[in-house]
């Protein structure tokens, strides 16, 4: 699982799934949950990515839908077995260095970089005020 809880893609493809099969039957996630013994919101969550799914809970669910096709519930399964399956950056992070790890840290907007702050090189140097051509001081 991600180390964040951030939705996977393969969690999201499968969670959407599983609620094109619900609909298909004309199913509320309310009913679904009440059919399963268990609560609406994991339903919700299942179906939004933001739960890992057990392949026991697909076996369920498309029981439930009466999914009568072997190769998508096959196919649902192999889904469920490789939601939780780490990224290939997970293997690369012990070669991080400490610069990219306070990087990564540094919060995206400090103090500096407000819309109405700007460095003072970009700045516009002040004017003086234009002084008149007949101005008796002389000065241009």
């Amino acid at each position: 699982m991600a180390a964040n809880g951030n939705p996977t893609v393969r969690r999201r493809r499968l969670g959407a799934e599983l609620r094109r099969l619900r609909l298909a039957r004309g199913l509320t996630s309310t009913q679904v949950a009440e059919r399963l013994l268990i609560s609406q919101p994991k339903i919700s969550h299942l179906e939004n990515g933001r739960r890992a799914i057990k392949p026991r809970d697909v076996r369920d669910l498309c029981a439930l839908y009466q999914v009568t096709d072997p190769q998508l519930i096959h196919s649902l399964m192999q889904m469920a077995a490789e939601a939780d399956r780490q990224g290939w950056w997970v293997a690369w992070a012990r070669y991080r260095t400490p610069s990219t790890s306070a990087w990564r840290r540094q919060p995206l907007l400090s103090a500096h970089t407000s819309p109405w702050w700007s460095p003072a090189c970009c700045k516009r140097p002040p004017t003086r005020p234009r002084s008149s051509r007949n101005d008796p001081s002389g000065h241009p």
